[in-house]
């Protein structure tokens, strides 16, 4: 494999990145005055593999990619909580966001310019006429892996959002917004790309888990088909995923600090910080050890851990050095050393745990009891006796989810806006039965956030979401 060049990688992806600069002032207008480096960076392969990796590079070293979103979201469900009133998280604890809120904003503009640098990286490496067909195939495939995890994660957050896979200001300026199924389309459809052309290990980023390859696309897109209710395909990916063992698996009961380190087989896909301070912007949060603590658990999650789960007694630890002792998270690993993080993008238990659901609305509950019990057994926890009913068997997989993943890039939040409500014919999700009873200030259409006033500001046809 041919070395990367940490210098070209440098300035190549800072050319891309200057083509975006400007893109907040007017909905994803490109300055045109930067466009003719793009023929120098596509212009071999050595260029081109430096400007993907520079999407890498953007996703680990940008907050809003690398701590922001566990954080903020996890204290809009029913996970974290700041340690004081502040004007920056008050909105996300009470739910009550606003259009002009700094940090919807953030995530927004963020996201989409990274989805601008994939869309340039496709464009400009399927017209080079000097990239090898077979890294063309491979940058095109990485491109869309990250351009359908921005897509992912804006439709969660915003609902419909427009749907841009071009460059060209005329198709960018003054997109509307995309249906969710349009949105899934997409995403789908890169990702099985990305599937079907990237390499089956990783090879390509040196062993390192910080690339994507065939099984992290696989892995996304387990996760899609569920929450597009696929079952059968969330089955079959997660499944497929599952199956290369020589790459994959669980940690035991014993190893299981060891599940957030680097390049574990736990991991599918991490965002590199080795480049980038001792850990991750998520670890510094759970890490921080003054009596300024900033983000406990709640206690309704804290207490909502069986009696004996290893994943309690090894990833919350307690804080003694304030009158009330704090409990919070942290990555058990972590020891403060050069480069002690990477930050954990998709790992194996997800995939169980996927699996587990996908089987149960299938009606197969022997198979979904099997991977609920492989998760609590690695957990030190004894399996469920019997499964023989969906409500049994959602009622497990909520609680699984719930203590195996949390605080982890907003699954919780996302569980909770796409389950349905439980206890009340005129809640709509289950959102309204958790976060309803925990919170006066909850409001069904909180589950959305709005859409950034500037960003309305900017393209007159950006409907507001419900509620705002």
């Amino acid at each position: 494999m041919r070395s990367i060049n940490y210098k070209r990688v440098i300035v190549y992806s800072c050319f891309i990145l200057s083509i975006m600069a400007t893109g907040c002032k007017k909905f994803l207008e490109p300055d045109y005055k930067t466009t003719v480096t793009t023929a120098v960076v596509f212009n071999s392969d050595a260029n081109a593999q430096a400007a993907v990796t520079g999407l890498y590079t953007v996703l680990s070293a940008n907050p809003s990619f690398n701590g922001y979103i566990t954080i903020n979201i996890s204290m809009a469900a029913d996970e974290l909580i700041y340690y004081s009133s502040a004007a920056g998280t008050d909105p996300f604890q009470t739910n009550q966001v606003l259009p002009n809120d700094g940090t919807i904003e953030l995530y927004w503009n963020d996201f989409y310019k990274v989805i601008y640098q994939s869309n340039a990286i496709i464009e400009n490496a399927t017209a080079s006429a000097g990239m090898s067909p077979a890294y063309k195939t491979q940058a095109i495939g990485e491109a869309k892996l990250v351009r359908a995890f921005c897509y992912f994660y804006l439709v969660n957050l915003y609902g419909p959002v427009p749907l841009i896979t071009a460059t060209a200001k005329d198709k960018t300026m003054y997109a509307p917004r995309s249906a969710e199924a349009d949105l899934y389309v997409q995403i789908k459809a890169d990702l099985t790309d990305a599937m079907n052309t990237l390499p089956g290990d990783y090879s390509v980023s040196g062993g390192k888990r910080i690339r994507a390859n065939k099984w992290v696309a696989a892995a996304l897109l387990a996760r899609v088909n569920l929450y597009t209710k696929d079952w059968a395909n969330a089955e079959a990916m997660a499944t497929a995923v599952l199956a290369n063992g020589s790459l994959y698996g669980l940690q035991t009961t014993a190893n299981i600090n060891n599940v957030f380190g680097k390049n574990q087989t736990e991991s599918i896909l991490e965002w590199d910080k080795s480049n980038a301070g001792n850990f991750t912007n998520e670890g510094i949060a759970f890490l921080y050890t003054s009596p300024l603590l900033r983000y406990p658990v709640l206690p309704g999650l804290l207490n909502s851990f069986d009696s004996g789960d290893a994943r309690k007694t090894n990833w919350i630890k307690t804080l003694n050095s304030v009158s009330t002792p704090y409990k919070y998270k942290v990555y058990a690993f972590s020891t403060g050393a050069a480069n002690g993080e990477n930050y954990l993008v998709l790992r194996v238990a997800e995939q169980y745990l996927i699996r587990a659901e996908a089987r149960a609305q299938q009606n197969n509950f022997s198979g979904a009891q099997t991977d609920i019990n492989v998760i609590r057994n690695r957990a030190g926890l004894p399996g469920i006796a019997t499964i023989s009913d969906k409500t049994t068997a959602m009622a497990a997989i909520e609680n699984e989810r719930r203590h195996e993943l949390f605080c982890e890039w907003g699954h919780r939040w996302f569980d909770l806006k796409r389950w349905p409500s439980l206890t009340s014919p005129a809640a709509k999700t289950r959102a309204d039965d958790v976060l309803g009873a925990l919170k006066t200030t909850w409001r069904s259409t909180s589950i959305l956030f709005p859409i950034p006033k500037s960003a309305r500001d900017a393209n007159p046809n950006l409907t507001q979401n419900e509620g705002y």
